[in-house]
């Protein structure tokens, strides 16, 4: 299993990524070419699926320890599979990471909006945060 993690969602920003795990990191950017990214339906955060011709930008963790991964893994939501992806950097560089998916058989829990990072933080961030703490 890979140490890295591609995440493009609420862990990308840096309280909730505090709050899960309780580390502060800086990740890097990083796009994920073949997986589109939508709001769950019913819900304020997004999931990917596999999409071809589209990508998801987002920020990769390196190096994370198996306790941080633990950490995360029981804060995801059970509708997504952990799977390895190849994520690309803004310097070009490819690496593999793990990632959260939601499986083409459960493509249903996805609506059709594109999720919009900003709009979360505007309108959820804080609402979200003390759900998670």
């Amino acid at each position: 299993m890979s140490a890295h993690l591609f995440t493009y969602g609420t862990l990308e920003l840096p309280e909730v990524f505090a709050a899960v795990t309780g580390q502060s990191m800086v990740g890097t950017p990083g796009t994920l070419n073949g997986y589109g990214r939508y709001r769950l339906e019913g819900e304020v955060y997004p999931g990917i699926i596999a999409a071809p011709g589209d990508g998801v930008q987002g920020t990769l963790y390196c190096d994370l320890d198996p306790a941080t991964h633990k950490k995360i893994d029981h804060y995801e939501d059970t509708c997504y599979e952990k799977r390895q992806v190849r994520v690309t950097t803004k310097d070009g560089l490819e690496l593999f990471a793990m990632a959260y998916v939601i499986p083409d058989e459960k493509s249903r829990l996805l609506s059709t909006r594109r999720w919009d990072q900003q709009q979360f933080i505007e309108q959820h961030l804080e609402n979200f945060l003390r759900y998670i703490r």
